[in-house]
């Protein structure tokens, strides 16, 4: 049997494993690629001014259905989808090129996008069966219908161990998914959802976990109330409620191995969010270096302000240092390699804290005009807010990469020597090892572990992708070095104080501010009990419907 070009690509592809992502996809030839991300970039730049108003986005809470159609004919819902399947299957430094311009020109639709492809197209188009590709992903890449992961539950977000929807084999094959949902972006807007739900049987375990690929039409499928969220005003974010939804075994993920599906769309969403959150940062420091150049005070351009200055090149200087880990991760991927969970952690946190930042500091560079709803300062930071949440906290990931440094040093420090180096990885491996135990909580030193984890990873992707730019490589060397000295100061962790004192100060503290919650009641949304349909009448309307 002759073996076809396609199989071929995908036998050189990285393995699939557990934690760490791989493409696991056939790309577009390279210069197709990186003209169909060229073209893409020049049509958004023309769109954009036309086409897109953020402000009524944000007040009407709702994305405009043209915007989403003009999105699909242009491709760019279909990055991560094959050609056969109508995609453009860009390699994801074109991919990232894409999105860093559209999170320029709007940070709600930008983040939009990260839900519509990583969680909501990505788990379809990498562990889908062939049936499945079929019948969805064209509909997918053009935009024809929106995808949605639903994992979070009111109980669980990224820790699987208390996730309470169940699957159970239904007598007639297949399953029967019942649980409730929440915080599901797209979840009425989509078409399809990819369900993270556990064996009923089986309460523990890398196979208790199954991914399902559910069609909202399915009967037994109730979406919920919409959050009305901080920021992202325009995606609906919504409550999702399963109740024996019968589910197929051709709709099983990643051959019944949900653990898997589950942690490859994270770990893609945390890069996909670098990414965005990487344009953002260029956004705002292209809007604080315009502002500042006009703006004086007393005479004097705010560019010359010895404070703002500074500001302004550590952020330049961010931006260059996550641009270089970014795609350092991006080339990898895109030559056949897997990138480690550490690492997609260590670039979406780093991004998502600079970016959080940064628009917090361009809001108080413009004074009352970043507080005005107009400009766009202030619409930037609600938007990028969540993405210190979204994908896991930086507090817990931060600890869960800590915990990993600490409990299976050999394998994170193989993976830092692949990453960034020997030499580094030796340096981070001596202040692990240097650190002083015994002081405070058990968990006090993570902070630290993990700050120097994280720039050891960054200083190592600026050594190869940014060789010319000395002030991001001096930077990263002198952030690396006091994030190694913190690892050994004794007593560098976070103040604690016992239990007793912090429930004293909260009980006195209502004492003082008495403890309030309103309870008028909002709108009236249900219909009135005496225009709602009988059982009766409705069993009359069902068989007055039959042949």
């Amino acid at each position: 049997m002759v073996e076809t070009a396609e199989q071929g690509a995908r036998k050189s592809m990285a393995a699939p494993q557990l934690g760490a992502l791989a493409r696991q996809t056939v790309s577009a030839d390279p210069e197709v690629s990186s003209r169909r991300a060229a073209d893409q970039i020049a049509w958004l730049r023309d769109y954009a001014p036309r086409r897109i108003n953020s402000l009524l986005i944000d007040e009407r809470r709702c994305i405009p259905p043209y915007i989403v159609q003009d999105f699909g004919r242009t491709g760019l819902f279909g990055p991560l989808i094959e050609e056969e399947y109508g995609g453009t299957a860009l390699l994801f430094r074109d991919m990232f090129r894409v999105f860093e311009q559209l999170m320029a020109i709007d940070t709600a639709l930008g983040t939009w996008m990260t839900t519509s492809l990583f969680p909501g197209t990505r788990a379809l188009s990498v562990w889908a069966t062939r049936e499945i590709k079929q019948e969805w992903l064209p509909l997918l890449a053009s935009g024809r219908t929106l995808g949605a992961y639903a994992q979070t539950e009111p109980g669980a977000g990224s820790d699987f161990s208390q996730l309470s929807t169940t699957a159970r084999p239904a007598s007639a094959g297949g399953w029967l998914l019942s649980g409730d949902k929440h915080w599901i972006g797209n979840g009425a807007w989509a078409g399809i959802s990819t369900v993270i739900a556990r064996l009923e049987a089986q309460r523990t375990g890398p196979s208790s976990l199954v991914a399902l690929a559910v069609p909202t039409a399915s009967r037994g499928v109730r979406l919920g109330e919409e959050h009305l969220s901080f920021g992202q005003r325009g995606m609906v974010q919504n409550k999702m409620h399963f109740t024996d939804v019968v589910v197929p075994d051709s709709h099983v993920l990643a051959d019944g191995n949900g653990r898997l599906a589950a942690m490859d769309s994270m770990c893609a969403s945390r890069l996909a969010l670098a990414a965005f959150a990487l344009g953002a940062l260029k956004r705002i420091a292209q809007l604080a270096f315009r502002f500042a150049r006009r703006r004086t005070t007393s005479g004097v351009p705010l560019m010359n302000r010895a404070v703002i200055r500074g500001w302004l090149a550590d952020t330049v200087t961010r931006t260059d240092i996550l641009e270089a880990l970014v795609y350092d991760l991006a080339d990898r991927l895109d030559t056949g390699q897997t990138v480690s969970i550490e690492s997609a952690i260590a670039a979406k946190v780093l991004g998502s804290e600079w970016a959080v930042e940064a628009a917090d500091r361009l809001m108080q560079l413009l004074g009352g005009r970043g507080y005005d709803e107009a400009n766009v300062a202030a619409r930037m930071y609600r938007d990028l807010r969540v993405y210190r949440i979204f994908e896991g906290p930086t507090e817990a990931l931060c600890d869960f990469l800590a915990r990993r440094a600490l409990r299976q040093s050999g394998q994170v420090r193989t993976m830092l020597s692949t990453y960034s180096g020997t030499d580094l990885a030796r340096r981070f491996e001596a202040a692990v090892a240097a650190r002083p135990t015994g002081d405070g909580l058990p968990d006090a030193p993570h902070a630290a572990v993990a700050d120097a984890l994280m720039w050891t990873l960054a200083a190592g992707a600026v050594r190869r992708h940014s060789p010319h730019h000395t002030h991001a490589q001096r930077a990263a060397e002198a952030q690396l070095q006091r994030a190694l000295d913190g690892v050994c100061a004794r007593g560098a962790g976070p103040t604690t104080a016992s239990q007793d004192l912090l429930e004293g100060a909260a009980d006195r503290y209502t004492q003082h501010i008495g403890d309030v919650v309103q309870q008028l009641p909002g709108a009236h949304c249900g219909l009135d009990p005496l225009l709602q349909p009988t059982r009766a009448s409705g069993r009359a309307s069902r068989s007055a419907t039959r042949p």
